[in-house]
């Protein structure tokens, strides 16, 4: 090691007091490092016969730095403060400040090779010299034996501009992440920078995008296809539909839109199933309308299944009103759905039904496809549905080991919502367990997950804690840097304190993506940063706004209803079995 100008090492300071192999102190030069940035120093260890010795590198993070004056006492500065006298009208020393930092110990190398790492199993030496390493030996650092796997760029250290952090994709991929941060932490701008680089690499990305994060995307598409030709970004609206013998579906709306069942209501149900057996690819708004075809022409003829016994009438009438309030709330939300892609700012993308997932599954996962599933209209029940149809089917496709479709990566935004806590209540959230089983399982079928969320404690812990890879940006809730702090097992109490105090786009990124974690500043793709949702001026819409415009919502999602009675009552006039 060498202290020279250039793209070499430079000496910033010496080691001090009680060195370990962990970590150590020493006390930094003025302006020569920051927190974060990477030091190293060389020292001599035992060989393996301990008849001799060999050079190493020791590398080491910068994880604080204090600042302090020997010559500046505290009795000086009490009677300073309570005199109001000035620090020029005394003889004490205002500019012989020390900096002392200390170095958590990431590993050491043999000096022939930076990128063979290993655990330090020797003390560092006191007064060892410790230098600021060239970007080019901290890239090489970085990048370890793992230099020619796929690479995602996610940025660069937060302390040095000129070292590139690059994220594993293949382990990302497999072994799932989680970006956590605050709204206006830059999650969504690292999500973006994730599945750029994928694309790049034509991985088949499916984006489940509650609010619309992601849709504006497509009008990045000539972009993205001069970086990687043949990528499409596809923008799918949801159709519930149906599956053979998946009359859960149903069931589970009817449970979760009203307030359920009684035994012998179920038991009509039941029966009602077996009669009206479902088609592959179905709408749920079909069989439903089906089913309340069926329940009125028991009601008309007054006859009902010999299973039904006492008051038959109030069980079927029961069931009925179920019926009708799913029928209602699906259509509502359905027609709230279209409004919003038929809004000023949506109108003109390319918006798709959804493919069947179970027939067509190959239209939604393919590579070089990324998929946005826009979700907004609905509420989070259905959403919560919608996604666990969707992401099992999928799923299923992959674990039956069959090819029908490609490995493929989910990103799912506002990831609370589709596996809440149990201090959240679960019994809404139909997707946890499908969720919790792809986390578990995901690995072996080629079913990555990104899990994005600005609330994490309001997150399934055991979910969470299975991602084995970490992006946490600013977090200041107590709740949520406490929950951090539960499932991710390398995260230090100097790292955890700097969670609260990144600015955007800042962050921690650990795990099995990286050697080790390491602050980063996250690069900000503002070609990508495209949004048709969000930052509306709602001064602008009042100003708009005018009563028929309501008048004609409120005739179109009348019209709807009306033409699924009008089906149904025509239905009805056909002969029954």
């Amino acid at each position: 090691m060498t202290e020279s100008g250039g793209n070499s090492w430079r000496k910033v300071g010496t080691v001090v007091g009680n060195a370990g192999t962990l970590e150590f102190t020493f006390i930094l030069r003025q302006f020569q490092s920051r927190v974060g940035d990477i030091v190293a120093l060389g020292m001599d260890v035992p060989d393996q016969s301990y008849q001799d010795q060999r050079k190493i590198y020791v590398w080491a993070r910068i994880t604080e730095i204090r600042r302090f004056n020997p010559f500046f006492p505290f009795e000086a500065a009490q009677e300073i403060a309570s005199e109001g006298i000035s620090l020029e009208d005394t003889v004490l020393s205002g500019t012989r400040d020390q900096l002392e930092a200390v170095a958590l110990i990431l590993g050491a190398t043999p000096q022939a090779d930076i990128a063979d790492l290993s655990p330090l199993t020797y003390p560092v030496k006191p007064a060892a010299s410790v230098f600021h390493p060239p970007a080019d030996a901290v890239r090489q650092l970085l990048i370890g034996i793992t230099r020619d796997e796929k690479k995602a760029l996610i940025g660069s250290l937060i302390a040095r501009d000129d070292v590139e952090v690059n994220l594993s994709a293949p382990r990302m991929v497999a072994r799932h992440l989680a970006v956590l941060a605050m709204t206006g932490g830059g999650k969504t701008v690292a999500a973006r920078r994730i599945i750029r680089e994928l694309i790049a690499h034509k991985y088949p990305i499916l984006i489940l995008d509650p609010h619309g994060d992601y849709i504006g995307l497509v009008k990045c598409q000539d972009l993205l296809r001069r970086e990687s030709p043949g990528c499409e970004i596809k923008l799918f609206y949801p159709e519930l539909l149906m599956q053979k013998d998946g009359e859960d579906l149903i069931s589970t709306l009817v449970s979760q839109m009203t307030s359920g069942l009684t035994e012998p209501q179920q038991s009509y149900v039941s029966y009602l199933y077996e009669r009206n057996q479902t088609h592959d690819g179905e709408h749920a708004l079909q069989y439903i309308s089906r089913l309340i075809e069926r329940v009125d022409q028991h009601l008309e003829r007054e006859s009902a299944p010999a299973r039904l016994q006492g008051n038959w009438r109030g069980t079927v009438g029961a069931v009925r009103r179920s019926f009708r309030i799913v029928q209602e709330k699906l259509v509502r939300m359905s027609n709230a759905s279209t409004q919003m892609r038929k809004s000023a700012k949506l109108k003109e993308l390319p918006f798709e039904p959804l493919p069947n997932p179970f027939s067509q599954p190959a239209q939604i996962i393919r590579p070089g496809q990324v998929s946005v599933l826009y979700l907004g209209g609905y509420d989070h029940i259905t959403q919560c549905s919608i996604v666990a149809i969707t992401l099992e089917t999928l799923f299923n496709f992959r674990a039956n080991l069959t090819g029908r479709i490609a490995p493929f990566f989910t990103v799912i935004e506002e990831a609370q919502t589709f596996i809440p806590s149990f201090r959240e209540g679960t019994h809404d959230a139909v997707s946890l367990p499908i969720i919790r089983r792809v986390i578990t399982e995901g690995r072996k079928f080629g079913t990555g997950l990104m899990l994005i969320s600005q609330r994490p404690s309001r997150l399934d812990e055991t979910i969470v804690s299975q991602c084995n890879s970490f992006l946490i940006l600013r977090l200041v809730n107590p709740r949520d840097q406490t929950f951090v702090r539960s499932v991710m097992e390398n995260l230090t109490e100097a790292d955890a304190r700097m969670i609260p105090g990144f600015g955007p786009g800042q962050g921690i990124v650990s795990g099995q993506v990286v050697r080790f974690p390491l602050p980063v500043r996250v690069k900000m793709d503002e070609e990508l940063l495209a949004t048709e949702i969000g930052d509306e001026d709602f001064f602008l819409q009042a100003e708009a706004w005018r009563p028929d415009a309501y008048e004609a919502t409120r005739i179109a999602t009348g019209s709807t209803m009306e033409r699924v009675n009008q089906n149904r009552r025509r239905g009805r006039r056909k002969p029954q079995e």
